[in-house]
């Protein structure tokens, strides 16, 4: 499998000290390996300017889009990525590094030719749905960040957890929830990309349902969701209180505006209660809603709250 790779760097900034580029590499290329990898941005920009130097030592080329050029970037990372289908016909998979909307022309090209399209995104601040629909594979990017050295001993039973269905239920209502407060339509299709983004473990197969839409109508049963006009309508929704296990992680880390040892919090909460096998997924998985912020720093990794 030969892939490349089309970053748009200040739509998906790698987080400091976290080998995030390597991470990356690794995860796309598990199968197969590097073909071409390009990013885009302003390389002046001070939030992105530690970068340039560790994309170009693993062969990434660079193209600079100045700081008034938006659409100028966007047009030129969906012209790069329509001429290599051409110039480079061996590349069998794309992976494009952003959550933009306007790239779906460009995965609509890639796919015509039979090319495999992944997508990484930040669920939280840039993630179209439109985009990811179009994708074979799509997750967060947080879902990447290799944070396992700094766990020690809180994460040595690898035993696989599940999400119970009242779990797969509670998130449905959030999927549902958010999208009706970011004043996006929930449609079936959409609610589902939600869901696996906020939460990877989520399969209805896994619970017992041989299609989606069986999942669903058990889902609306449990949880007072309709579906009319062609959306999921929650008339509840202003009143739709934070998951029960992320309400249990912020009580813990309290209002506290110190960093916490993950290690620290970790021992205080039983996360494989939540179907969650690793207390960094949780942890991503809260950061992604905004609930906390995360930092490392020489792998040493800590939470606090999002005040």
């Amino acid at each position: 499998m030969n892939v490349g790779i089309l970053w748009d760097i200040e739509n998906v900034t790698p987080p400091l000290n976290t080998n995030y580029i390597q991470s990356v590499l690794d995860i796309v290329c598990h199968d197969g390996k590097l073909s071409y990898a390009i990013a885009f941005g302003d390389w002046k920009k001070e939030s992105i300017k530690h970068i340039d130097h560790e994309l170009s030592i693993n062969s990434f080329e660079l193209i600079h889009i100045p700081k008034a050029g938006k659409n100028s970037s966007d047009m030129s990372l969906v012209a790069h990525g329509v001429e290599l289908i051409f110039q480079y016909p061996h590349i069998e998979r794309f992976v494009l590094i952003s959550g933009d909307a306007d790239f779906r022309p460009l995965l609509l090209s890639q796919k015509k030719y039979g090319k495999e399209t992944w997508v990484i995104c930040d669920v939280k601040n840039n993630a179209s749905e439109d985009l990811l629909k179009m994708a074979d594979k799509y997750f967060d990017y947080r879902e990447i960040i290799n944070v396992e050295d700094n766990i020690e001993n809180i994460d040595e039973d690898e035993s696989e957890e599940k999400l119970s269905k009242s779990q797969a239920f509670e998130l449905f209502k959030e999927a549902v929830s958010l999208m009706i407060k970011e004043k996006k339509k929930p449609d079936h299709g959409s609610v589902k990309i939600n869901m696996k983004l906020l939460n990877n473990q989520f399969n209805e197969k896994i619970l017992g349902y041989n299609t989606w839409n069986k999942f669903v109508n058990d889902a609306m049963k449990n949880t007072g969701i309709t579906y009319e006009g062609n959306q999921f309508i929650y008339r509840d929704n202003e009143n739709n209180a934070i998951p029960e296990v992320f309400k249990l992680l912020l009580e813990i880390i309290g209002n506290n505006k110190e960093w916490i040892l993950f290690t620290n919090i970790a021992q205080k909460i039983n996360y494989k209660n939540y179907g969650y096998k690793k207390f960094k997924i949780l942890a991503l998985d809260a950061e992604k809603r905004g609930y906390v912020e995360i930092k490392n720093k020489e792998l040493i990794w800590s939470i606090k709250r999002n005040i």
